[in-house]
């Protein structure tokens, strides 16, 4: 079911229910090199510890100092620190961009459709490792959240959210979408120390939130984190030469490609944009996959998290 592709403009829970086929060929739970490189390390660190408590015992050098017991070592006079059993259970939770950036493509499929088809492997692959799987769609109208459950009924729940978020037109007036902060924060509540958190989005607007740092940093020191960047041929580069009318729906702007100029700046942009946020997100040590509405994106997966 590799060949089971993304198509068109609208998001269909029918469709995405397919990815399930797909999820079989990829093993969400792989350390890939692939991961590692782009996160800027040579090995990806398993993030987050077990949350049931077993035993205080004096501190040792090493210890996680998250872990002191203030109280134990008060008393006695010396450090002491909490010990708790291993915790194997990585839930898989979503974070999904369908605001309105991302209502647009010119190859195969709009990016929200294929951001949704990539959430709906990543889900169903989650289910299948037997994982808990929920999430959170951004959309123009804010955000809607799945609590993370060990069901099919949850992702089937994930795929019709995704497939009911409002179109641009659909959510015109109302007020400005949430944030990159917000949204995070959200990521944060609905995720436990240890969790596997999956963000799809184009990022776009990501570095213009200038209080998302102290929450991305709060989210990675406790959770593994992966970043899909979605991308179009025409964010890269103009349409080839002639006299083209823009709209969003209100306005209508008229641009002529020919200019060399204009085409060299605009692919420099873009180029600059995607740098930034690649620069940024490494700074944690979050990997950034890349996927173009133009390209096969269960190949990719399958690079990413290979079954062997």
């Amino acid at each position: 079911m590799l060949d089971f592709l993304p198509k068109g403009h609208k998001v269909s829970a029918e469709r995405l229910i397919e990815g399930r086929h797909v999820a079989q060929s990829i093993n969400i739970n792989a350390q890939s090199k692939a991961l590692a490189l782009l996160a800027g390390r040579r090995k990806i660190r398993q993030r987050g510890r077990g949350v049931d408590f077993e035993e205080v015992r004096l501190y040792a050098p090493g210890d996680d100092v998250r872990s002191i017991d203030w109280r134990v070592t008060a008393r006695s006079g010396d450090p002491h620190t909490k010990l708790f059993q291993e915790d194997r259970e990585q839930p898989i939770v979503l974070l999904v961009d369908l605001r309105s950036p991302m209502w647009f493509g010119s190859k195969n499929c709009f990016k929200t459709v294929l951001a949704s088809h990539i959430a709906s492997v990543l889900a169903w692959a989650g289910l299948d490792a037997g994982e808990r799987v929920g999430g959170i769609a951004m959309t123009n109208s804010g955000l809607v959240e799945i609590k993370p459950q060990r069901s099919k009924r949850s992702v089937l729940r994930l795929l019709r959210l995704m497939e009911s978020a409002p179109s641009p037109s659909a959510s015109l007036g109302d007020d400005a979408p949430d944030t990159w902060s917000v949204a995070l924060s959200q990521l944060k509540s609905l995720s436990r120390p240890g969790a596997r958190l999956m963000v799809i989005s184009d990022f776009t607007d990501l570095l213009s939130d200038t209080t998302v740092e102290k929450t991305l940093r709060d989210i990675v020191s406790h959770r593994q984190v992966v970043c899909f960047k979605i991308t179009d041929p025409l964010d890269a580069e103009l349409p080839p030469s002639g006299r083209y009318a823009l709209t969003d729906g209100n306005k209508q702007i008229k641009i002529d490609t020919s200019m060399q100029r204009l085409r060299n700046a605009y692919k420099v942009d873009f180029e600059k944009s995607q740098a930034a946020v690649v620069d940024y997100l490494r700074r944690y040590q979050v990997p950034l996959v890349t996927v173009d509405t133009s390209e096969n994106p269960n190949e990719l997966l399958q690079r990413v998290f290979p079954k062997r």
